[in-house]
């Protein structure tokens, strides 16, 4: 197999590193019918009784062995099902320890499915991986029943080769939650039909653009599913019944769907108490969020082909700056026992997503997503409305006009989230319509800083980005003019009828010289720092490492079909046209924005400080790390803002500086007139 050559300039740290050059069709319901009236019944009567207990806790093991199932109670009787179907009485009468074995080399049941993406049959040419899944059921003489007991088994089957140091899900539930013609929302199913029958030309409607059961939205779409949660050092972090849907745009139509699950108390706890993301810190900076009422299994969106990796990746590399940022963590996934490739694990923005990140009541949230409410009373919208026409209808170049829209509005934090859609050239952005949120309290509260009623930005799905569909190729591209042009309207691809357009706001909002002074000095501050060439290079590098082993796999299991005749030499692919983008965004930026912006002369900058155990700096609105002295380029049409910050206990003493003008040399803060290259350094004693 031959290895894709890597671009010289960019990731050549993964050559050294020895990445690249070796790393690693029926719709019908399962095979065992299930009467789920009669078990909804059976778990209904279930009045807390005696537990069954199984002789071996859910993980890997190296060689076969017998399963036990015990209960208390010895009159009780013990039924199981290892299909992912509910037992019941009518389920495999226990009566006798189970033998679990590796069952790789057994025919693939779910994974053969068909029906699941319009024009994708694909189905894997080799036989799945695949672990032991048992359910169990005690029913008393009474007639009542103990709790369903899950266990997933996995034998002869070496985690950390295969999966390396990633945590391994296990999602168990009736076949038919899935992909039942009626109610299965993983089908294209009984939703797909109609739509054809309802008008033909829609059979010529590309697969994204087509409806399915998969498609369907809402409380009436979600199933119950028994959640695992092995960990990677095998330990099991939380096991949990959950809710289960279907969740992104244009990817429901993918084979490998990403899924949202959801805690709720009638499925037995209302939320999860377990760190599922390691390190995820809170958004007010407040300690590690400790507990998820929701959270994502992503396939990568649009990147779910690709490097999938975008959207983690990119959101890392800002996740300090004044928006929100989801918090990403790869596994792999099996259902009902069959490998189902690898995920990303991501944060669920919701009410409650706000009240575990800011303390702040999720009675107390509203949230906007592409113009409608998604968490508050519908009645809110008037906030968000009230704001919009108040900056879109009134002349933000004039100062007191903008003041009162940075009373409604965060200004930092849209300018950030502005800032970075258009560095990393989204093209299904908040400039589109599409792929936006903010947030706000609907009553301040003084104790909180950020529960003071203004709407604050959330970044999710960024993977149509970065050079996706161009395989990197277009780092250079202006995409930035076609929204500073005064007027109203919508970019081409956006109809018309799209009401309160993002887009205007943000021409309205750029004829303020504040908003514009802010909105370039950022993207500096994102192209030097957030986005330095080299550093993002090392992340790519770090998350290929893992990824690098778990992605060719899942393209095995889910195509597309040209794909999988080189899997492993198409992702490297992928990742190396990421890196050329990134690496070509970072030197094509300067000439990008000087055009955009209609900007001068454009020069390099170095800042450092005497010690960098004694303090570091400040520049704009960017905390740098000093440990060494980092470079810029910085355009002279702005003065550049820059704070020292001695630790405690220490002190500023001055800045020593070449080739600018400064207000104030013994200032610790100050303001830097361009005149040249120009060196900065903060002196701390």
């Amino acid at each position: 197999m031959t290895s894709t050559k890597i671009y010289a300039g960019i990731i050549s740290a993964l050559i050294a590193a020895g990445i690249l050059s070796g790393c690693a069709d029926s719709n019908d319901i399962s095979e065992t019918e299930v009467n789920t009236s009669a078990a909804t019944d059976i778990v209904s009567e279930n009045n807390g009784s005696e537990e069954i207990v199984f002789s071996h806790k859910s993980g890997f093991y190296k060689d076969n062995f017998q399963l036990e199932i015990t209960c208390p109670d010895p009159k009780a009787k013990i039924y199981y099902t290892t299909d992912g179907s509910i037992p019941y009485e009518a389920s495999t009468l226990y009566s006798k320890p189970i033998s679990l074995k590796n069952r790789t080399n057994e025919p693939n049941v779910l994974s053969a499915k068909t029906g699941i993406s319009v024009g994708e049959n694909y189905t894997p040419r080799e036989k799945v991986t695949k672990a032991n899944v048992i359910r169990a059921v005690a029913v008393y003489e009474d007639g009542s029943t103990s709790e369903i007991l899950d266990g997933t088994y996995f034998v002869g089957i070496d985690r950390e080769k295969e999966y390396g140091n990633v945590p391994v899900i296990s999602i168990i539930t009736d076949s038919g939650n899935l992909f039942d013609y009626e109610t299965g929302i993983y089908v294209m199913g009984a939703t797909y039909d109609n739509w054809i029958a309802e008008d033909e030309n829609n059979k010529r409607l590309e697969g994204w653009q087509s409806e399915g059961n998969y498609t369907n939205r809402g409380r009436e779409w979600e199933r119950p599913v028994s959640f695992e949660f092995i960990a990677a050092d095998g330990s099991i972090g939380f096991s949990q019944d959950m809710g289960v849907r279907i969740m992104g745009a244009a990817s429901r139509n993918a084979p490998q769907k990403s899924m949202r699950f959801i805690a709720r108390e009638e499925y037995g706890s209302k939320s999860v108490g377990y760190e599922i993301i390691p390190d995820n810190i809170r958004s007010d900076g407040e300690g590690k969020v400790e507990k998820y009422k929701s959270f994502l299994l992503r396939n990568g969106g649009n990147d779910c082909d690709f490097a999938k990796i975008r959207d983690p990746l990119l959101q890392e590399c800002v996740s300090v700056r004044r928006f929100d940022t989801q918090q990403f963590t790869p596994c792999v996934a099996f259902i009902n026992g069959e490998y189902w490739g690898m995920y990303t694990i991501a944060e669920d923005y919701s009410d409650n997503y706000i009240e575990n990140n800011y303390g702040i009541d999720n009675n107390n949230v509203i949230m906007i997503k592409c113009g409608e409410i998604e968490e508050g009373e519908e009645s809110d919208i008037s906030y968000y409305d009230e704001m919009f026409d108040f900056i879109v209808g009134n002349d933000m170049s004039v100062p007191a006009n903008y003041e009162k829209a940075c009373e409604m509005l965060d200004m930092g934090s849209y300018i950030d989230y502005a800032a970075f859609n258009l560095y990393i050239y989204n093209e299904d952005s908040f400039l589109k319509d599409n792929n936006w949120r903010m947030w706000r309290v609907r009553t301040p509260d003084e104790s909180i800083a950020a529960a003071d009623g203004k709407w604050r930005m959330m970044v999710y799905d960024t993977d149509f980005s970065s050079g996706i569909y161009s395989g990197g190729s277009n780092y250079n591209a202006d995409n930035i003019s076609e929204y500073l042009k005064p007027g109203k309207g919508n970019p081409d691809d956006v109809p018309e009828e799209v009401n309160r357009s993002p887009a205007d706001m943000f021409r309205a909002l750029y004829a303020n010289e504040s908003f514009k002074k802010e909105l370039v000095l950022t993207m500096c501050d994102m192209r030097n720092y957030d986005f330095k060439s080299s550093d993002v290079a090392h992340r790519i590098v770090e998350l290929y490492e893992v990824y690098g082993k778990l992605v060719p796999p899942t393209f095995m299991r889910f195509g597309p079909e040209w794909v999988t005749y080189d899997a492993k030499n198409h992702y490297e692919q992928q990742i190396n046209n990421l890196a050329v983008f990134v690496d070509g965004r970072y030197n094509s930026m300067p000439d990008v924005m000087k055009k955009a912006f209609g900007l001068g002369g454009c020069y390099n900058a170095e800042i450092s400080c005497s010690d960098s155990t004694k303090g570091t700096v400040k520049i704009n609105n960017t905390l740098l790390d000093l440990d060494e002295p980092v470079s810029g380029k910085y355009f002279a049409d702005y003065p550049v803002s820059i704070t020292a910050v001695p630790n405690e206990g220490e002190s500023f003493k001055e800045w020593v500086f070449t080739g600018c003008e400064l207000s104030s040399a013994v200032s610790p803060e100050a303001e830097i007139v361009i005149t040249g290259d120009f060196t900065i350094q903060a002196v701390f004693e």
